[in-house]
C-alpha cells in the first residue's frame, strides 16, 4: 500500500461499511442500521489509512477502517435519541425516521415515539456488534488483535463517559477542565486519538510513534469539537446538516457558553439556553450575547491556539513527511470547516 493509494483505498472502506451493515433480513431493525451509515465524510476511516503507512496490510486497515465508521455512526444513532434531534446529515435521524414510519401506519403519537426511540436505540446497538465482531474476525497476529481492541475499548468506554456528562452538565456552567474532559471523552478520543493509534498499530509504527500520533489526535479532536459547538449555534444548516437550535435546546455544556455565561449580559438570555422550546428569536438573542460578550472570539482564539499546538506536536513527531504533511491538511479542514 502506498500514499497513492489512498483514493482507491477508501472507496474500498466505503464498500466494507456497506457490507458490514447490510441487512440480513428486512426487519426495521437492520433496515435502520443500514440507513445510519450513509452520507458520512470518512474523517476516521481517513485517520485510519494515513496512520497505517506503506507496509500495512491492506485487507486489515480497510477492515478497521470500516469498523471506525461503524462506531461512529452507532453514537450518531445514540446521540440522536439523547439529544431528541430530529435530523442528521440533512436527513431525518433514525428515531424521526422510525416515529414517522409508525406514524404513517396509524400508530398513536406516544407509541410512534416509543418505537422511534427503540428503533434507534437497537439500530445503534446493531452496529455497535457488527463493529465489534469485524474487529474480532480481522486476520492479524493475536497481540496486534488485542491491541487494537484495548484501544477500541478504552476510546467507546471514554465517549460513553463523556456523552454521560454532557447530559449531565446540560444547562449547567461546568468549568474548563470538565469541559476539556467532556470534549476528549466525547469526540476526541474516538475519532482522532484511536483511529491514529489503531492505524499506527496495523502500520507497525513503534511505540514513540503510536504514542505521539495519540496525543496529536486528542488535540486535533478538542479542536474539532471546539468548531463544532460554534457550528452548533451559529453554522449553516444546509452545511452541517443539523439543526442550529439543537445545542441551545439541549444546553449544551460547551466552552462557548461556559464563557457567555460570565458576562452580565448572559442574564437576559440565560433561561433560553437548556429550554427545549426555545425559538429561532430565542436563539438569535443568545448568539448576540455569545458575540457581543467576546465568548464567540474568544473560542475562535482558542481554536487557532489548538492548531498552533497541533501542528508544534506534528513538527517533531516520529512519522515520515508523507503523514505529516496528510495530518496538517485535515487539521486545517478541522479547523476551517464551515466558515
Amino acid at each position: 500500500m502506498t500514499a497513492v493509494d489512498a483514493p482507491s483505498l477508501l472507496a474500498e472502506v466505503e464498500q466494507r461499511i456497506a457490507l458490514l451493515a447490510a441487512p440480513t433480513g428486512q426487519h426495521p431493525v437492520q433496515v435502520a442500521a443500514q440507513h445510519a451509515v450513509g452520507g458520512g465524510k470518512l474523517l476516521r476511516p481517513r485517520l485510519v489509512v494515513a496512520a497505517a503507512g506503506e507496509s500495512a496490510d491492506r485487507d486489515a486497515v480497510i477492515a478497521v477502517a470500516a469498523v471506525v465508521e461503524l462506531l461512529h455512526a452507532a453514537l450518531l444513532v445514540h446521540d440522536d435519541v439523547i439529544d431528541a434531534d430530529d435530523e442528521r446529515r440533512g436527513m431525518p435521524s433514525v428515531a424521526r425516521a422510525a416515529a414517522d414510519t409508525a406514524a404513517a401506519a396509524g400508530i398513536p403519537a406516544p407509541a410512534a415515539q416509543r418505537i422511534g426511540m427503540t428503533t434507534a436505540i437497537v439500530a445503534g446497538d446493531a452496529l455497535l456488534v457488527r463493529a465489534i465482531a469485524a474487529l474480532a474476525r480481522l486476520d492479524v497476529p493475536t497481540p496486534v488483535r488485542a491491541r487494537l481492541a484495548d484501544i477500541v475499548e478504552r476510546a467507546m468506554v471514554r465517549a460513553a463517559e463523556g456523552e454521560h456528562d454532557d447530559v449531565l452538565f446540560a444547562g449547567a456552567v461546568p468549568d474548563e477542565t470538565a469541559i476539556d474532559r467532556i470534549l476528549e471523552g466525547k469526540t476526541a478520543d474516538y475519532s482522532f486519538r484511536a483511529p491514529l493509534e489503531l492505524g499506527a498499530v496495523l502500520g507497525g509504527r513503534d511505540e514513540a510513534a503510536i504514542t505521539a500520533l495519540g496525543a496529536i489526535g486528542l488535540r486535533m479532536g478538542v479542536l474539532y469539537q471546539l468548531r463544532d459547538d460554534v457550528l452548533g449555534v451559529f453554522g449553516d444548516e444546509a452545511q452541517t446538516g443539523k439543526s442550529v437550535l439543537s445545542d441551545i435546546r439541549a444546553g449544551a455544556p460547551t466552552l462557548l457558553s461556559a464563557l457567555a455565561s460570565r458576562d452580565p449580559s448572559w442574564e437576559r438570555v440565560g433561561h433560553h439556553y437548556g429550554d427545549p422550546t426555545a425559538d429561532e428569536g430565542a436563539a438569535a438573542r443568545i448568539r448576540a450575547v455569545m458575540r457581543g460578550s467576546g465568548a464567540l472570539a474568544e473560542v475562535e482564539r482558542r481554536i487557532e491556539a489548538e492548531c498552533e499546538t497541533v501542528r508544534a506536536m506534528l513538527a517533531v513527531a516520529p512519522v515520515e513527511e508523507r503523514l505529516r504533511a496528510e495530518l496538517t491538511a485535515i487539521l486545517e479542514r478541522c479547523a476551517e470547516r464551515g466558515r
